[in-house]
């Protein structure tokens, strides 16, 4: 009886398996099944390549705003330091002052304080 058992074990573990390979090696009736599958040879390849070619556009994006940026501040800059300097040399010192800090121009509020310094030192009429 247990070798009658046996055989059944054996041959319920083994026809599985025979049935598998007489179907395994026949094609695939569905021609758009291997579609459903994704190809991972080459897909980190592609993310990187993409991702890299995403940051050199925005870098590029970046530097050419900057550039505008510079060019339009550039402009304003000189517009601000030829208003001051007409208001500095009429004598108006503080005016001058309150504008090149209000427009936020810290480098022209120093020029306009040194100028500023250097017309009192030098002028014959102040010391009196």
């Amino acid at each position: 009886m247990t070798a009658l058992r046996s055989v059944i074990v054996l041959v319920a573990l083994l026809a599985p398996a025979i049935a598998l390979a007489q179907t395994g090696s026949a094609p695939s009736a569905d021609p758009d099944f291997d579609t459903l599958w994704t190809g991972w040879n080459g897909a980190n390849q592609d993310s990187m390549r993409t991702e890299s070619e995403a940051i050199q556009r925005l870098r590029h994006e970046l530097a050419t705003a900057e550039a505008a940026r510079r060019r339009q501040l550039r402009g304003e800059g000189q517009e601000l330091g030829t208003r001051v300097g007409m208001i500095v040399s009429e004598g108006d010192c503080e005016d001058g002052e309150r504008i090149a800090r209000a427009a936020g121009d810290f480098a022209l509020v120093a020029a306009v304080r040194n100028y500023c310094r250097e017309a009192v030192a030098t002028d014959p009429a102040s010391r009196r």
